[in-house]
């Protein structure tokens, strides 16, 4: 009898024991299930709260390159006599940029373009031919200034009695590599300031980066407030005074 009750009373003991055990396991299981999932409620809220911006950031530059280049042309009932008159041309047009320190190979003219129509008077034809002749003159420099100074006074070619058919100057920053890292940082500043006056408006807190976009560099003509272009390396521009302006766009957490 009495090896009967030690029996039994060791049992419930056991019993007691892995009920206990059970029941540790089961909290430890449920706590680390709340925490899992506490963890993944906080995700999704954060997820749900977010907030994007746009950082903007602008530089004023000078153009570091030039172009330019002049068109003409002369019209003759010879060829010869069109050819001497567009030399004539080529000699006064290489003559005004001298003064101004163009000179040697980046004036040479173009090779001539020679076309040949019939000459019509008050819509009928009169049995002559004209030849017409064009040529161009046009080179890159270093010399921003002295591009400038020959297309302000272009109107001199005029006034010796040349008519030119066009000229064009366009100026070129080609150093975007050398401001593009404070550029970008300077736009990230930005975006940062504005996610913090939405948060603070808001009641929240900006949290991390989620995702960031780097927008292309343009540069523009300060006075004419439009991009003449985009582009990762250079840009020309009608003007050597040029703005340079990145924006960044960037989604921010909150919390």
């Amino acid at each position: 009898m009495t090896e009967q009750s030690g029996f039994f009373s060791d049992f419930a003991r056991n019993n007691r024991i892995a009920f206990l055990g059970g029941s540790l396991i089961l909290a430890l299981g449920m706590t680390a299930g709340s925490v899992a999932l506490a963890k993944g409620m906080v995700s999704m809220k954060r997820a749900d709260r977010e907030v994007t911006v746009r950082g903007v950031a602008q530089r004023n530059v000078t153009a570091n390159r030039a172009s330019w280049s002049v068109g003409y042309s002369e019209s003759a009932y010879t060829l010869a006599d069109a050819l001497a008159a567009v030399d004539r041309d080529t000699t006064m047009i290489r003559t005004y940029l001298a003064k101004h320190s163009f000179t040697g190979e980046q004036t040479t003219p173009s090779s001539a373009s020679i076309s040949v129509s019939d000459e019509y008077i008050n819509g009928k034809t009169t049995g002559r031919k004209v030849y017409s002749v064009s040529r161009a003159i046009g080179f890159d420099t270093e010399n921003v200034a002295g591009v400038g100074a020959i297309e302000a006074n272009k109107d001199e070619l005029a006034q010796a009695g040349l008519v030119v058919d066009s000229t064009n100057a366009s100026y070129e920053y080609t150093e975007l590599d050398k401001v593009k890292p404070e550029m970008i940082a300077a736009a990230t500043k930005d975006a940062r300031r504005a996610a913090e006056k939405f948060a603070n408006d808001s009641g929240s807190l900006v949290g991390g980066i989620k995702t960031a976009t780097q927008g292309y560099f343009s540069v523009s003509s300060r006075e004419s407030g439009s991009s003449d272009g985009d582009y990762g390396g250079s840009s020309t521009a009608s003007s050597p005074d040029q703005r340079v302006r990145v924006v960044t766009t960037i989604d921010y957490y909150l919390d």
